[in-house]
């Protein structure tokens, strides 16, 4: 199973990397990235009742999508990574990809 999340997200990466995200400003960016960062973090303490660290974060084209990539980890669990998806155009998290013991502790 994380084998096949990692080459997904290999594979996004690749896109996103070589595509890269024309069309929208710097300024546009920081006000979608700072909405999807207040979203997930809101995300993750309602269904996983943890904090999200943000590292870092990547756009995939808005040709391919409107997905904010958020890069983390959960305080106290520095060392996994934790990643939300978020839609700027819904303004929705879309999923949280991490470990199977964080992914299996959310509540209903």
């Amino acid at each position: 199973m994380n084998k096949k999340i990692s080459l997904i997200l290999s594979l996004i990466l690749l896109v996103m990397w070589l595509g890269g995200c024309s069309g929208i400003s710097k300024a546009e960016k920081k006000e979608m990235v700072e909405a999807a960062t207040i979203a997930g973090e809101k995300y993750i303490k309602q269904y996983y009742n943890s904090e999200f660290i943000l590292k870092d974060e990547q756009f995939l084209d808005p040709a391919i999508n409107s997905t904010i990539y958020l890069h983390g980890y959960i305080k106290g669990h520095e060392d996994e990574p934790i990643s939300v998806a978020y839609d700027y155009s819904k303004k929705e998290v879309r999923t949280v990809i991490g470990p199977d013991w964080f992914i299996d502790s959310r509540n209903p």
